[in-house]
């Protein structure tokens, strides 16, 4: 995916509850463990189906296609982090590719800024989504419907 471009993307926001309060050590041992079960997570999709981006405390998975990925990765995440916090928010929106200051792609936008939002509502281990998540996926299968309440 080049620069420049504008997507419609599912974005999934996390983060480690309380991370910055933590010390340093501390910290980075929780970072470490949270790209662990990011990175699982991540591994059954491909990564030209997602732009994952660093955030310090946690991290911001694009996925301009199949809006599941976002939930699957989301599902797997709250149920496998065992002892770690995380908080999770999912929202589907317009992203726009740049490069940053160190020419890497990221990304900005709507949908990546809507999604931090969504997170920041939601407690430790829960997992909240946009209006416009839920409503395209809730349209792909009943049970997608289900899961929501």
């Amino acid at each position: 995916m080049s620069p420049g471009r504008t997507l419609i993307c599912s974005v999934l926001f996390l983060d480690i509850v309380e991370y910055s309060k933590r010390p340093v050590d501390e910290q980075i041992e929780l970072k470490q463990a949270f790209n662990r079960f990011l990175s699982t997570a991540l591994s059954k999709i491909a990564p030209r189906n997602r732009i994952v981006l660093d955030t310090g405390d946690g991290a911001a998975v694009m996925y301009p296609g199949a809006p599941e990925d976002a939930l699957y990765t989301a599902i797997y995440l709250r149920n496998s982090v065992s002892g770690l916090a995380v908080r999770l928010g999912i929202n589907l929106g317009p992203v726009r590719l740049v490069r940053d200051i160190n020419r890497q792609t990221s990304v900005i936008g709507d949908g990546i800024n809507v999604a931090q939002r969504v997170m920041g509502f939601a407690a430790p281990g829960q997992l909240l989504v946009s209006r416009s998540y839920y409503e395209v996926v809730a349209c792909l299968a009943r049970e997608y419907e289900s899961l929501f309440r």
